[in-house]
């Protein structure tokens, strides 16, 4: 009897992902090689098209082509960096300094930047780029 709920769980996780298996593979059967990068597709029906979508993994900033994801990538490091100066310079008041610290401006101009990139992104979240 020891540790029966936990194989109770494992057999029903493993069950459901054989009935979604089985659902998926009736529509379209396919298999990855990742050795190869290969997708073989196995189809009862001759479609007449298969649509594939690639999404590269990026690994590095520079493999970013895309001027639009260029800028938003700019204007993010530049907040993120409004927003931790902002925080270092906040973080010891000098009584007898020559100058004042703007940690609350660089603090404020940061966030608000970080919440209008974010608009722009839930606006642009939606849109629907035609593929062809």
């Amino acid at each position: 009897m020891y540790n029966l709920k936990d194989w109770v769980l494992n057999y029903a996780a493993y069950n459901t992902l054989g009935q979604m298996e089985n659902t998926a593979s009736t529509d379209l059967a396919f298999k990855q090689d990742l050795q190869d990068n290969k997708l073989y597709i196995n189809v009862l029906d001759d479609p007449g098209y298969i649509t594939l979508e690639y999404v590269p993994k990026l690994n590095t900033v520079e493999d970013v082509k895309s001027a639009y994801w260029q800028d938003i990538l700019l204007r993010l490091s530049v907040a993120l960096t409004k927003i931790a100066l902002g925080r270092i310079r906040g973080r010891f008041q000098q009584t007898n300094a020559l100058w004042a610290q703007d940690a609350e401006t660089m603090l404020s101009e940061g966030n608000d930047e970080l919440k209008t990139l974010r608009e722009t992104l839930r606006a642009n979240a939606s849109m629907i780029l035609p593929i062809d």
